[in-house]
């Protein structure tokens, strides 16, 4: 499990089924290392004052839980509402640092 805190992309969607009590919930977009049907623990009241879809950039980490792996960022910290422009440039950049890093 990662023990550090990264930026990432996130949106929102509805959720129906599952075991979860919220119908919007949150999963990173694709191209960052992380699957697209992992969850983010988030913000519920970020999650309801911006339409389904919204875009954020976060601070977030794998959890250490017994439960599925998710991502986790705290409710109580700051995040970004960013453009589809925005996120695609965002992730270009960090899948070209992460590529050069190697």
């Amino acid at each position: 499990m990662s023990d550090y805190y990264r930026d990432v992309v996130i949106e929102t969607f509805h959720y129906i089924g599952g075991n979860s009590k919220h119908s919007i919930r949150a999963r990173p977009l694709p191209g960052q290392g992380f699957s697209t049907s992992m969850r983010v623990e988030c913000s519920s009241s970020m999650r309801k004052m911006h339409a389904v879809g919204t875009l954020f950039k976060v601070r977030a980490k794998i959890k250490d839980t017994t439960q599925e792996p998710h991502l986790y960022t705290s409710w109580q910290w700051p995040y970004e509402v960013v453009s589809p422009e925005e996120a695609d440039e965002f992730i270009a950049k960090k899948v070209w640092r992460e590529s050069e890093a190697v």
